[in-house]
């Protein structure tokens, strides 16, 4: 009989990474993994913003086994860096948290549009590049960070170009929502392709519904004010990564969809087109570089 989507099991001896963990949703997950017994590891673009966290985790879990390492996800040379430094050492659980949301249009260092290349494009390469480390794991997890915006988001045929962006007809938000679709995809398709390898390791998603963000600054204070706390929004992906009743491939999110208690969630029905889940897979290979075979 599986085990309740609510069993957090201690995690001693377990090693996690989360990008984004210096605020926001990725520090309450960091807060919530080392109280569980976790060594856990903010890949964090800012080191200085990463110490801060630490410290803050720390003066309530004095004996937290923490660690920050510089990661640029929208940088793939970033990516490549931080991957070869870690291949070496078991991992068991990879949070893709980091994220932006609707900035203007511009692109990466490697010509991708930003969004795509830091929510999406960094995300998979990191978890390419992070697959021997996951093997050494005691079955590794990854928990790849969606949004309900994912229904506002589109892909035509998923070609490289698509998801390469551009600034013709550019619209921020339809860009997110089609970013968090990607990561949303790519955690259906990356459960598939482990399922049918026979590797153990279980990919997820998850979405934090409406929770009040570093990502929403700037935005409606009236509205950001009926938000879920940051620490409540962090509930799906905590569960996602720890709870011992997934098998893969589940979508985690709010009862309410943008509030309550966390739940087994189904996405738009285009997330989970495996014809375009296969094209996009091969599109983001083409723009990193090299091939994530499993």
């Amino acid at each position: 009989m599986p085990k309740p989507l609510l069993d957090l099991p201690r995690l001693d001896g377990k090693r996690a990474i989360i990008t984004g963990a210096n605020s926001g949703l990725g520090f309450e997950t960091a807060l919530v993994l080392s109280a569980l017994g976790a060594e856990v590891t903010l890949a964090v673009r800012n080191t200085v913003a990463g110490a801060a966290a630490v410290d803050r985790i720390r003066t309530h879990q004095p004996d937290a086994r923490l660690a920050v390492e510089p990661l640029d996800l929208a940088d793939l040379a970033s990516v490549r860096a931080f991957t070869a430094a870690q291949t070496d050492t078991p991992l068991d659980i990879l949070i893709n948290n980091a994220g932006i949301m609707a900035p203007p249009f511009s692109l990466s260092v490697d010509g991708i549009e930003s969004q795509m290349a830091t929510n999406h494009v960094g995300h998979f390469a990191l978890t390419a590049g992070l697959l021997p480390a996951l093997l050494r794991g005691s079955g590794g997890r990854v928990v790849s960070l969606s949004s309900v915006a994912h229904r506002r988001g589109s892909f035509t045929t998923a070609s490289v170009d698509e998801v390469r962006g551009t600034d013709i007809g550019y619209s921020a938000w339809n860009r997110y929502g089609t970013t968090k679709l990607a990561c949303l995809m790519f955690a259906l398709e990356l459960d598939r392709r482990a399922k049918a390898a026979n590797i153990p390791i279980v990919s997820v998603a998850a979405h934090p519904g409406w929770a009040s963000t570093n990502l929403q600054k700037g935005g409606n204070e009236r509205a950001n004010f009926l938000a879920q706390s940051a620490a409540t929004g962090a509930r799906s992906q905590i569960l996602a990564s720890t709870s011992l009743g997934l098998s893969g491939g589940e979508f985690i999110g709010p009862r309410l969809e943008i509030w309550g208690k966390p739940r087994i969630f189904t996405g738009m029905p285009r997330a989970y087109d495996e014809s375009l889940a296969d094209a996009l897979w091969a599109s983001t290979e083409e723009l990193m570089g090299t091939t994530f075979a499993l």
